[in-house]
């Protein structure tokens, strides 16, 4: 008993330990904040990169997709929308702008409902139900051809800027939390819109983008009227009132698996003054964090590729 005792007393860490420990992780959050900190908020969503892995591809030949589920395109020609159950379509016309996954050979694998034009997200959800992604009617379908090149508040460089922004609450602190907090999304005709919880995608409350302006660190939009629960400031622009808001990068935080407390996904801060949003990062993101951090394993390899991939968004 005597050596049991003597053993745990030995093991358990003093004061000092922890405060130094706890100043080690604070310094490291720094240096992550200030490396993502960097980053032109036009790139922002190039956050949610992964990597091309599959069957037989090992560490050592990882690549970095070069597409991801926020890019912007304009149709070429009408493109037949589907969801999940395959017995309704509905057509967007030529000429409607888009986000969505490339299968690499220009063609779309599925396109996000919520960042549509308000009159084409009308009618889609009211053909094809309550769905976040629709899936593409025919495999082949040239909707990837022609990038949506033009700046404006909904993308730049062919990028969405907010295809979703989860209002961030207390429940942010657990993985999927997104699922069922509010969030907000700007469309392809320039309207923010909120959405009262984590499954409601059909646009309710919107006001239109009537002038923005993008920094390297900021982006301003002035809306047209207040928009309930997004915190706005009245101002006036010329002769006319707008209800101005602006966003910048704010803290990275690791969420935690609800169930055991495990360490989960790396999320990214998104400051509206003292309103806060945030989206989870994905898997290139989260290397370069970890290798920084040193929180998580990181091969030579991937802290390498994903250094020079983050580090390329500043």
């Amino acid at each position: 008993m005597a050596n049991t005792t003597a053993s745990a007393k030995a093991s358990t860490p003093t004061a000092a330990q922890i405060a130094e420990e706890r100043a080690e992780i604070a310094a490291n959050e720094k240096k992550v904040d200030k490396s993502i900190d960097k980053i032109a908020i036009r790139n922002l969503f190039n956050l949610k990169t992964t990597y091309n892995t599959g069957i037989g591809v090992t560490d050592k030949n990882d690549t970095i997709d070069s597409h991801n589920l926020y890019q912007t395109y304009k149709l070429e020609k009408p493109l037949k929308l589907t969801n999940e159950f395959k017995h309704k379509t509905v057509t967007l016309h030529k000429g409607s702008v888009v986000t969505g996954l490339s299968d690499g050979a220009g063609n779309l694998q599925s396109v996000d409902n919520t960042t549509l034009s308000i009159k084409n997200q009308k009618k889609v959800f009211k053909k094809l139900g309550n769905w976040h992604y629709s899936y593409i009617a025919n495999k082949q379908n040239n909707g990837a051809t022609r990038a949506y090149t033009r700046k404006t508040a909904f993308s730049a460089n062919s990028l969405a800027s907010f295809p979703m922004l989860s209002v961030k609450t207390a429940k942010a602190q657990y993985d999927a939390a997104t699922m069922s907090l509010p969030f907000i999304s700007v469309t392809a005709d320039s309207h923010l819109v909120y959405h009262k919880s984590g499954q409601t995608f059909k646009a309710t409350r919107y006001a239109k983008i009537k002038k923005f302006k993008r920094t390297h660190s900021k982006i301003t939009y002035y809306l047209n009227k207040r928009l309930k629960s997004v915190k706005t400031k009245k101002t006036k622009v010329g002769k006319v009132y707008r209800y101005k808001l602006s966003f910048k990068l704010g803290h990275v935080f690791q969420s935690r698996d609800s169930y055991n407390g495990d360490a989960g996904a790396y999320n990214l801060t998104i400051k509206n003054g003292k309103q806060h949003f945030f989206f989870p990062l994905d898997e290139v993101a989260e290397s370069y964090i970890a290798s920084i951090n040193g929180n998580e394993y990181v091969s030579d390899h991937e802290q390498k590729i994903s250094t020079a991939y983050i580090q390329g968004l500043y």
